[in-house]
Order: structure tokens, then sequence, then C-alpha cells
């Protein structure tokens, strides 16, 4: 007892002090103030204001950092707390752990001999070290430093390094002689590194890439990342193909306030195959030269730019040295820059567009395409005022185009399409009368026919009128309130015959008969043609709203029918109209819960009594990581233009824990071929994912192309393999998700950390 009395006794001092400074913050908080040190154990040994010993349960507190051990000697004059044995130091949310262990609390410097550590920054990481030095404020640098994002006890993936310095004030990282180790072999290696500790950029050399083709072979890329300013940035990279030879690939990226852009150059100086230089050039910009708002008005005054540009040196580069589907089938490469003016006039919004647009056409000789028209230049306005004396909608678009060709005829063209609308708009139905007049004007230059007007015009007046009803009424659907819509809707067009055969056609077709162009004027798609029409769509919608509103089946019919033969043709051979009614559309559709989704449509040949046109489609997302799709199509061909009739199946879905299969499956029934399928999987284990993907693609008539793609990812730290593995995948696989995402949330629930305990509630 008389030992007991004289512990306190020496101990007396920190107590009182401890005391003092919990009294100073009671009202604000359990913690101590900032810059205070507090000592707390069993046994406290020494003088106060000088240098203590604690024994048992010692601890030792300044801000946010906290020492226990067994045994802790600390100097005040000094700010140095020493500790032996087991000693566990807490700074912040980071945790060390070792034997030994010198610290100045003052400012943040010491040493703690062979420790283990537990970083919690972004991602939490974990390791131990030889020997780990204390340099500041979070700021530290391990010797003989091995490194993980694995769990304890998984010891997958290792980062070692002879030494490591970690600033996280300036968040930046270095690194002598660092290797990355998979289930202990050697992966990646080099005599330095040097790092960013968050999302900003570095300049360095990235993670090499690898890929295996059947067009490319065996492809290996070394990126390297300049940082050149903080707007301004590059990455080079050096490609190794084993059948085609050394590319070099370089994407230049730009950013500032008035604009931003990124600029990609390939150069192949010598394909082997194709036997000779091959190169690629791709620029996507765009600024704002000013933008204004004003008081009142719709819209503020803007004027924009956008440059398009994309050139191959031939036919043949995207079959042969791209690997994503979107390049390989490519056929037409935009070469597009326009100025685009907004403002307001009288209240009313404008637009004025500037545009140059041509294309390269990329040709496969087995399948040849024709050439667009080249866009040299087109101006385009619009104009547009609503509510004008209460009860009219005015706009007034406006177009002036030159259009260029090789070989066929060229010439310039003019629309003016004023129209005035005069909506009446109620709870449950609508009515809205629309007149307009579209007039168009040629000069033609070049190219031109035997006998072919070389400046014709029409001026071609049109009325529209559409009107509908809205019906609700409360259904229970399964025990469940509902809201069911009925709509029936009429829409009615009237546009006198006027005589466009002696026009050229620039850029115009025959629209697809689908539900949004039965309520159009024209049945045209372009600038050439507006033809002559006196009909009636008729259409009924039936909706099921959920209690929130939100639509959850849809099903619409709807049918067009004529009042007389159609007169104008897409040129003066086309084959014209004679039926008194359309084919008839039909779809049902929607999303009645939040795991399924589907769509049906049908086109109904009233005159042949078949189906013309026939697709459906389905979507199963339970949750992330867990996805279904299936669809067909089928269209029916005729003598000049080919039917088409494909399976489309992808999905992803989890086979066991932490595996996930992908895959897609789109075969074209007609053809009996292929047209593009991918298989793979994709491992989580919690610190690194693996992605390994095959694709094979119809990359031109008879050339198919396939690609084994791979991608490992080392949570925290990078990845080796090919970077666009889950870009590919995600293109491929509607609804696909990572299973590794930044944010924790969107992991999958087989993936997600489970509770040490049971929720009892």
């Amino acid at each position: 007892m008389p030992f007991r009395l004289a512990a306190l006794m020496f101990r007396l001092p920190a107590i009182c002090a401890a005391l003092a400074v919990a009294t100073g913050v009671a009202a604000q908080g359990t913690l101590p103030a900032p810059g205070v040190t507090t000592i707390d154990a069993e046994v406290i040994e020494g003088v106060s204001d000088l240098e203590v010993t604690a024994r048992g349960n010692a601890e030792i507190r300044r801000d946010d950092t906290v020492i226990f051990g067994d045994v802790l000697r600390y100097n005040r004059e000094l700010g140095r707390a020493e500790g032996e044995g087991g000693v566990r130091m807490q700074s912040g949310a980071d945790r060390f752990y070792g034997p030994r262990l010198q610290y100045n609390t003052l400012d943040g410097t010491g040493v703690f001999e062979e420790p283990t550590f537990l970083l919690q920054r972004e991602r939490e990481a974990r390791g131990g070290a030889e020997r780990l030095e204390f340099l500041g404020k979070d700021k530290f640098r391990f010797f003989g430093a091995h490194y993980t994002t694995c769990r304890p006890g998984q010891e997958d993936w290792v980062l070692s390094a002879k030494e490591l310095e970690l600033d996280f004030e300036t968040e930046e990282g270095r690194a002598t002689s660092p290797r990355l180790h998979f289930f202990d072999v050697p992966i990646l290696g080099a005599p330095s590194a040097s790092f960013p500790l968050n999302n900003r950029r570095r300049s360095g050399v990235l993670a090499p890439y690898y890929s295996q083709s059947s067009q490319r072979g065996f492809e290996l890329g070394m990126p390297f990342y300049w940082n050149i300013a903080p707007e301004y940035d590059a990455t080079i990279t050096p490609v190794t193909m084993s059948r085609r030879g050394t590319q070099l690939k370089n994407q230049f990226r730009y950013l500032n306030s008035a604009f931003t852009g990124d600029l990609r150059l390939e150069y192949l100086p010598d394909d082997k195959e194709f036997g000779g230089s091959r190169e690629g050039v791709s620029l996507q910009h765009a600024q704002t030269f000013f933008s204004s708002s004003q008081p009142g008005a719709l819209v503020g005054t803007s004027l924009t730019g956008n440059i398009d540009y994309n050139r191959v040196s031939d036919d043949r580069y995207f079959v042969d040295l791209a690997s994503q589907v979107r390049q390989v089938t490519i056929g037409n490469l935009p070469q597009d820059a326009y100025l685009t003016y907004t403002s307001s006039f009288a209240g009313a919004p404008i637009t004025a567009q500037a545009r140059v647009q041509q294309f390269q056409t990329l040709q496969d000789p087995l399948a040849p395409i024709v050439a667009p028209y080249h866009r040299l230049p087109q101006l385009t306005f619009n104009g547009s005022y609503g509510n004008l004396g209460g009860f009219l909608d005015a706009a007034l678009p406006a177009e002036y185009v030159r259009f260029q060709h090789p070989t066929l005829v060229e010439g310039e063209r003019s629309t003016l399409n004023p129209s005035f609308a005069t909506p009446v708009l109620a709870p449950g139905w609508f009515f809205i009368p629309k007149v307009g007049l579209r007039y168009v004007d040629y000069h033609l230059t070049e190219n031109l026919m035997p006998g072919q007007a070389q400046s014709p015009s029409a001026s071609i007046p049109w009325f529209s009128a559409d009107a509908g009803l809205v019906f609700e009424r409360p259904v229970d659907i399964f025990g469940q309130s509902r809201t069911q819509t009925l709509e029936p809707r009429l829409f009615y067009v009237y546009v006198p015959y006027r005589n466009q055969d002696a026009m050229p056609i620039f850029d115009t077709t025959v629209a697809d008969l689908n539900y949004s162009q039965l309520f159009s004027e024209n049945r045209f798609v372009g600038g050439d043609r507006f033809g002559d029409a006196k009909q009636v769509t008729f259409a009924l919608t039936s909706r099921l709203l959920q209690s929130n509103g939100q639509e959850g089946v849809r099903a619409t019919i709807a049918q067009r029918h004529y009042f007389q033969d159609e007169r104008v043709g897409l040129t003066p051979t086309s084959q014209l109209r004679t039926t008194s009614d359309s084919d008839l559309l039909a779809s049902l559709g929607g999303r009645p819960s939040r795991a399924w989704a589907f769509d049906v449509t049908t086109q109904w040949g009233q005159q042949q009594q078949r189906t013309e046109r026939f697709s459906m489609a389905g979507r199963y997302t339970p949750e992330p990581g867990k996805v279904l799709n299936a669809s067909y199509r089928f269209t029916r061909g005729t003598e000049t233009v080919a039917g088409v009739s494909q399976v489309d199946v992808s999905g992803q879905w989890p086979v066991s824990a932490g595996w996930y299969a992908v895959g897609r499956y789109n075969y074209s029934l007609l053809d009996g071929k292929l047209l593009d399928g991918l298989a793979g999987f994709e491992r989580n284990a919690g610190c690194w994912v693996f992605r390994a993907v095959v694709q094979k693609v119809q990359a031109a008539q008879q050339v198919t192309s396939t690609g084994l793609f791979f991608q490992l990812e080392f949570n925290g730290v990078g990845q080796v393999g090919t970077n666009d593995v889950v870009q590919l995948l995600s293109r491929n696989v509607a609804g696909y998700s990572v299973t590794n995402p930044r944010d924790d949330s969107l992991r999958p629930p087989s993936l997600q950390p489970k509770l040490p305990f049971e929720q009892v509630f």
C-alpha cells in the first residue's frame, strides 16, 4: 500500500494537469485543447515539469497524435516521447505498431523501428518496414518497406521498395528500387519512381499495356505521361506490334476557361504487311469566344466554336490498326468546323450558325458506299417567338448551303420555312393548328445532267392540326394502386402537290416509318423534298403510372390514313404509294419494376398482310454487377436494301464469389455469321481485379478481327494490361458496371464488406 501511495504522489501533478485541461474543454468536448500534451498511465514516475516515465497502459496524447505502450518516457522540455516493447501510435486516421519509438510531439519528427502500419487515406493500405522516419506532419520515409491494399491475411500483391517517401502535404511520393510482386512473382520494377498520392497529374512512365489480335499480333505499348502545365498535358506511347511494326501514338490535351481540346496523332513509319507508312490524326476542339446574359432575356448572348477533324492515310487503317468496334466499322470520317451565335431580338431567341463540313470516305472494295456531299459552307438561322399576341407561336428557320461532290451534281440551295401555330392547351386535352411555307431555291453549277434545270425552285404551303385527349382512372394491380391513362390522338396534314423532279438530291432520303414520323409534316428527311400529303394519323396510347407518377407500362397503336395517292417521290423513277392506309405500328414497353425493362415494336404491312419490321428487347438489372440483355431485330429486305435478322445477347453476372462472367453474342441469321462476339470474365479479389476479354469483330465484308485483351488492376496503385478494357465492356454490354468503383456504395452487394455483427432492429 505505501508503494501505491508513493506512485500516486508522483502521478499527482500529471493527474491535476489532465483534470485542469479536461475542465477547460468540458464545455466543448472531451478532447484536450490544441497544443496541450496529456499523459495517462497506471503509474507515472519522475518530475512532471522535466521528464516522466509512464508505466502500465501508458498513453501520451497531443492533438490528433496518441502514443500507447507499456512503458513510455516523455521529456516535456524537448517534447520527446520514447517507448520500448510493444508501442502503438495513432496519427489522425493512421496507425503504427512496432518495438521501439522515438517521436517529437512538437514538430512531428522521429523514428519507429520495424513498424507495421495502417494508412487510412483515400483507400486503406497496410504494410511494414525495417525503419520509419517521421519527417513532420503527414511526411514519412520508410526503409525496406512493403505495402498492399489487401486485407490482413491476404498477401496477393505487395509493392516493395528499398526506400519509400510519402509527403501527404505536397501529395507526392518517391520510391527507390520499387518492385511489384503478384503472388510472389515480380511483374514490374524500376530503379526509381515518383508518383502522386492523389489524382493529381504528374509526369512519368505509366504502366505498359498488352493485347493480342489477329490483325496486329502481339501488341505492347509503353505510355509516357508529360504534365506540361496545369492546363496542358500529353501522353506519348511507343507501340510495338509483331505483325505490323513500331507505331508512335500521341495524345495532347488542353484546357482553358474559354476552350478545351484533344489532339491525337498516330504514325506507323513502315507497316510490314501493308507495305508503307500509315498515319492518323483526330482533333476535337470547343471554344467560347464570349458569353453574357441579359436581364429578362430568355437566352443570353454567346459565340461558340467547335472543330471535329479526323483523317487517316488509307481505307483499311481502322480495319488493320484499331481494336474497337466503333472505329473498326466506321465508313465516313467527319471533318467539321462551325461557329454558333445565340442571342435574342425583341425578346425572341435567335440562333445563327456558320459551318464547313466534309468527309473522308473509307471504302471497302466488296461493299462500296456513295460518299456524302461536302457542305462548303452551310449557313443556318432560326428565330422563334412564343405567345405572340397571347395566342400565336412563330418560327423562322432559314438555310443556305453550297454542296460539293467529286462526281455528282454540285450547287447551292437556299431554303426558308416560316411557320405559325396557335396552341390551345387545357387539362385533359390539347389542340395545335399550324401553318407554314417551305421555299427552296437552287443554283446548280457542276456535273449537271443533260436537260437538267440550272435554277429550280418551289414554294410549298402546308397545314397541320394536332389534337389529343387524356383520360385517367385508378386501377388496382396485384394489390397496388396504379393510374391508367387512355390517350387518343389525331394528326392531320395537308400539303398541296408541287413538282420537284428537277431538284437534285443533296442530303435527303425517305424517312423510316416510326411513331415520331407519323406525327411529322414531311415524309422526307433533308431539305430537297417536301412530300404532298392529305392524310390523318390515328393513335391510341395507354399507360400504367405508378404512385410516384413514373411510367410503368406503355402500349401504343398507330396508323396513318391517306385521302389521296402520293405524287412526289425521292426521284422521278421512285415507286409511289397508292394505298389508302399505312402499315400498322404497335409497341408495348416500359419498366414494370426497378430490375426489369422491356420494349416490343412491330410494323404490320397492310397490303401484304405480313410483318415488315419487328424488334423486341429486354433487360434485367437487379443490382450492380448483374445485368442481362436480350434483343431481336427483323427488317424485311427490298430489291435495293438488304434485310436484317439479328439476335443480340449480352450480360454480366456473378458465377461464384468474386467471379463475374461477361459476354456478348450478336449474330446475323440471314448471313449465318457472327457480327460481334465477346467473351470474358472479371475476378475481383478485394484488393485487385483481373479482366480478360476475347473479341471477334466483322471488321469488313470479308475481314474478321479477333483480339485478346486483359487488365490487371491493383487497387490504390495502378494497372497493367490493356487500358481500355472497361471502355470495351461498357460499349458492348449495356448496363455493365465495374466491380471496384471508387464510390464503395456502388460496389455489388456480394462484394460489400460484411458487418462484424448482425444488425438488430
